[in-house]
């Protein structure tokens, strides 16, 4: 399956073929299958497609965290108030979380295509 294909699938499917394709390689490693080319060929394909399945589960979760570290810095950073309000202290905590708050933006903007959402 193609890795657009497996994008816009829900995580309990993938979880599902995750599983089965995990399975199916575990067995054929203790049997004969594995020692013909043929054989071997399709143990390479099951475990292609296992990458790309748990590429696309990964970038999901940690789109999913990226977003939880978006606001919690975005909360943090109207804690603080205005950018000109409070003390030197306050205003380098200000920039910090700003510019955390920037990475995480562009790590959403990377993550949200290959999550597929």
């Amino acid at each position: 399956m193609s890795f657009d294909a497996l994008k816009g699938q829900p995580a309990k499917d993938l979880t599902a073929k995750l599983n089965q394709l995990s399975e199916e390689n575990f067995k054929a490693r203790f049997t004969t299958e594995a020692m013909t080319s043929q054989r071997g060929n399709e143990m390479l394909k099951r475990r292609r497609e296992v990458a790309r399945i748990r590429t696309v589960v990964e970038g999901r979760a940690a789109l999913d965290r990226a977003k939880g570290e978006q606001t919690k810095l975005e909360s943090l950073i109207k804690k603080l108030g205005a950018p000109h309000e409070g003390d030197t202290a306050q205003k380098r905590a200000r920039t910090r979380l700003q510019s955390r708050l920037n990475q995480v933006k562009r790590t959403i903007r990377e993550l949200t295509p290959l999550a597929g959402k």
